[in-house]
């Protein structure tokens, strides 16, 4: 049986019930226009998997198995349109058409099953300065190639976070846009694909086209696939997507906060007591609480340096001491602000919002900063209730 394949390299309608009619109002309009770069691209890349019919000399035996129904292939393909009719090893020959077309941006419409293959859809993400390259040097290269304000892109590179550059591009074009980024801003990017859109309703199906047959051997080496004409690095707006995960950062970051809601908690106690003169069973035990907080910002941090176990504890049990723990905690408190900016992820000293530190781990809901607040907050108000009523007990 002829399987017959429409190789489309321009943009086809968006419901599949009319791509077909869209097929043979171009067909015709196309016939005399040399083929468009994608699909001379295509072709190539096709052939050299699975040679063409017109590749083989007279007699030669492996024209058996050669799985195109006509050749030259280089006459199927005529502007932005083409065929391919396949005679056999249908189930071999057709996903390898399927993945070079949508690597290349290639539509292709299978009558059979009367379905539209649309090319798969990439985008490139920056991720942040190459190892090695200050943040300066490559925010001023990336300025220059994205035709960007070097402030945003120095801010942009200081926030680590993930940025989205381009889209709707091929994977061809994409790996140029990676190089690129690579070569002439020093950053790092990566490639992923873009959400494919629902579907529209399937085209008619139509009888395949009779084409004589004439059979040929396909290698058995790898596919190789030709790259289309580098396109021109034109990017889009930057637009932010998150930041890289980094358990070490994260780590840092939430003790940084827990260091904050301690001293700032202790601070406030401090003025009820010394400037208003209120005296409460309930502010001893919230200031306990708070002391037993500066304590686990301490390990927290700690951990995030890769500290070992007994010098944490050393430092965890300095921090329940009065005042000397509240420098502790102080020092905490900078000393992360210090690793956070030496990592590109802030340009000041106060704490990274609630929903940064959440995308350094990769969590949704509550961070364990807060949880260890809240809850230390309440076991203090539960002491202070057992402490005013033993007080009115005696």
């Amino acid at each position: 049986m002829t399987y017959l394949l429409h190789i489309v390299a321009r943009e086809v309608p968006a419901n599949d019930a009319e791509v077909l009619p869209f097929l043979e109002q171009i067909a015709g309009a196309t016939i005399s226009i040399a083929p468009s770069q994608q699909l001379k691209s295509f072709r190539d890349a096709i052939v050299k998997l699975f040679p063409c019919l017109s590749s083989y000399g007279a007699g030669d035996k492996a024209i058996e198995t050669c799985p195109w129904a006509d050749g030259p292939l280089a006459d199927n393909f005529k502007g932005g349109y083409g065929s391919v009719a396949i005679s056999r090893r249908h189930d071999e020959v057709i996903p390898h058409v399927l993945r070079i077309a949508s690597d290349l941006g290639v539509t292709v419409v299978d009558e059979q099953n009367g379905a539209v293959h649309r090319p798969q859809a990439y985008q490139v993400v920056l991720e942040g300065p190459l190892e090695g390259v200050e943040v300066e040097v490559a925010a001023t290269q990336l300025a220059e190639l994205m035709n960007q304000p070097l402030p945003q892109m120095v801010l942009l590179l200081h926030s680590r976070r993930r940025t989205l550059v381009k889209k709707g591009l091929t994977r061809s074009q994409a790996e140029v846009y990676v190089s690129a980024l690579r070569d002439r801003a020093s950053c790092r990017a990566s490639v992923s694909a873009e959400p494919r859109k629902s579907p529209g309703k399937n085209a008619p199906v139509a009888p395949a086209k009779a084409l004589p047959k004439a059979p040929v051997q396909a290698p058995s080496a790898p596919p190789l696939r030709v790259a289309p004409a580098q396109p021109v690095t034109t990017f889009d707006q930057p637009e932010v997507i998150g930041i890289q995960p980094d358990e070490r950062m994260f780590k840092a970051a939430d003790a940084q906060r827990m260091a904050a809601a301690a001293t700032v908690v202790g601070i406030a106690l401090l003025l009820l007591v010394m400037v208003l003169r209120v005296k409460s069973p309930y502010l001893t035990s919230i200031a306990l609480a708070m002391h037993l907080l500066g304590a686990i910002a301490v390990v927290r941090f700690g951990q995030a340096m890769g500290s070992g176990l007994l010098r944490t504890l050393v430092f965890a049990v300095l921090a329940l001491v009065p005042g000397l723990g509240t420098l502790l905690v102080v020092w905490t408190y900078f000393r992360a602000a210090g690793v956070l900016k030496a990592n590109g992820l802030t340009s000041r000293n106060a704490p990274l919002d609630a929903d940064e530190v959440r995308e350094l781990a990769g969590l949704d809901g509550m961070l364990p900063s807060t949880k260890c607040l809240l809850v230390l907050l309440v076991l203090g108000a539960a002491g202070g209730f057992a402490l005013s009523e033993g007080l009115l007990l005696m």
